[in-house]
């Protein structure tokens, strides 16, 4: 219970530095051990979730939320890490400690955490946050571990690119199975009780 509360005391205030200068604080990154990690972005990923079902006014969003959001973000910050692990060691012929690249993913993804909590209101915005969490990133690599400023600006900028597009072809994609719904029922014959649809 100690070591919990000291976990959560130095989350919080490595938390408040960072929101308060987040280019400078990413300079200079703590080194946590894994258990502080995933405590961190687990308390970061459920509080958003909870604030998230708040704004929507929903218990199921909220519970949801809580649960699947945490999950799901270790996974992907996991996957991520790993695979800038791997890049790294292929194209910069360097290779840099997984933790502290977990380390870097999970402070640089704070800002798109905290823009997902309104995104219902407004879903482009998610490409705002990511446009910070790209930032951050660079900033982590370069200052951090040294590598080069143009391979990983080249790197991060194709993967928000790519996101970017899929983005918007997921919208659009979206948008256009609405519209043909929406056009297939106003093109549908009326239908009274007991009568036959009229055929055209």
């Amino acid at each position: 219970m100690l070591n919990l509360k000291i976990d959560l005391r130095e989350i919080f205030l490595a938390l408040r530095n960072y929101l308060k200068h987040p280019v400078q604080e990413i300079r200079k990154l703590p080194t946590w051990e894994w258990r502080r990690l995933i405590l961190a972005q687990v308390v970061v990923t459920m509080f958003s979730g909870l604030l998230s079902g708040v704004i929507h006014h929903s218990l199921f969003a909220i519970f949801f939320n809580m649960i699947l959001t945490p999950i799901l973000s270790l996974i992907t910050a996991f996957i991520s890490s790993l695979f800038f692990f791997y890049t790294f060691q292929i194209f910069s012929e360097k290779t840099v400690e997984f933790r502290s690249l977990f380390t870097a993913v999970f402070f640089a993804n704070v800002p798109f955490f905290i823009f997902q909590i309104v995104m219902g209101y407004f879903p482009p915005i998610l490409l705002v946050g990511l446009a910070f969490t790209a930032i951050l990133l660079i900033v982590a690599f370069v200052d951090n571990f040294q590598l080069p400023r143009k391979l990983v600006s080249r790197l991060i900028g194709g993967i928000y690119v790519i996101f970017v597009l899929t983005y918007l072809l997921a919208w659009y994609t979206t948008s256009h199975s609405t519209d043909h719904w929406h056009q297939t029922l106003e093109d549908a014959p009326a239908v009274q009780l007991g009568n036959e649809p009229k055929a055209h």
